[in-house]
């Protein structure tokens, strides 16, 4: 009776090895070169989601909620502005109104504008309604953009409240 022998020889083991170097040495560039697109869409969906988050606190606690970005830092953050009776609904986060969230891009993520009617900032009122930083505030929406070395995404915020990604 002939035995065979179980098992793999050294050339089988060296082409597999070879097989899989081949794959990944054409599958890592890509990768390489999506992960800057994914950063700069997933800070997007973040810009988004506290302009979302900022909305629907100003309707939970029924008053005036502001979102101010700072491009210079390319950061960001969220404040009730319910303050004491003076400082109410004045646009500048005061001692009393602790912020309810603060956000700066990932790495290799800028600001490059958050324009609100000329102003960086969006404070939502108690239905929910954005409005703008003029004398007297009024409704209007805005844009926040963020770019990269390589595209650029555009948050759009309407006068009703809705926002979206162009």
């Amino acid at each position: 009776m002939i035995r065979k022998q179980a098992g793999i020889s050294i050339v089988e083991v060296m082409t597999v090895i070879a097989v899989i170097a081949i794959l990944c040495a054409i599958a890592v560039p890509g990768y390489i070169g999506w992960l800057p697109t994914d950063r700069l869409s997933t800070a997007a969906r973040d810009v988004l989601s506290d302009l979302e988050f900022a909305r629907a606190t100003a309707i939970r606690v029924n008053g005036p909620v502001v979102m101010a970005f700072n491009p210079d830092n390319d950061s960001y953050r969220i404040w009730a502005d319910t303050g004491a009776l003076i400082n109410r609904g004045n646009w500048n986060q005061d001692g009393d109104e602790p912020t309810l969230r603060s956000r700066e891009t990932p790495p290799g993520i800028f600001i490059n504008a958050a324009d609100f009617d000329g102003n960086p900032q969006i404070r939502f009122t108690g239905n929910g309604l954005p409005e703008v930083q003029t004398n007297p505030p009024s409704l209007g929406g805005g844009s926040v953009t963020l770019a990269n070395t390589q595209d650029n995404r555009v948050v759009l915020l309407s006068v009703g409240g809705k926002a979206r990604i162009q």
